[in-house]
């Protein structure tokens, strides 16, 4: 009797799903999602890429311009 029982029941997920109506402020956090092209995303996420790197080359230049002094 090395059956375990609990892997023999195979339930439905629909068995599991609880209908919840979501509250007012998480309907309109849901209406705040802006969705971009595939243009404005790429257009995006290099703009975003190259701010990072002059961040990060910026931040480089001054730790040598600050060893110097």
């Amino acid at each position: 009797m090395d059956k375990n029982i609990g892997q023999e029941r195979a339930w439905p997920s629909d068995c599991w799903s609880v209908a919840v109506e979501p509250s007012p402020s998480v309907r309109s956090q849901r209406k705040a999602v802006l969705w971009l092209s595939r243009g404005e995303a790429l257009i995006l996420v290099l703009l975003l890429s190259f701010g990072l790197w002059a961040a990060i080359w910026g931040t480089i230049a001054l730790l040598a311009i600050g060893g110097r002094w």
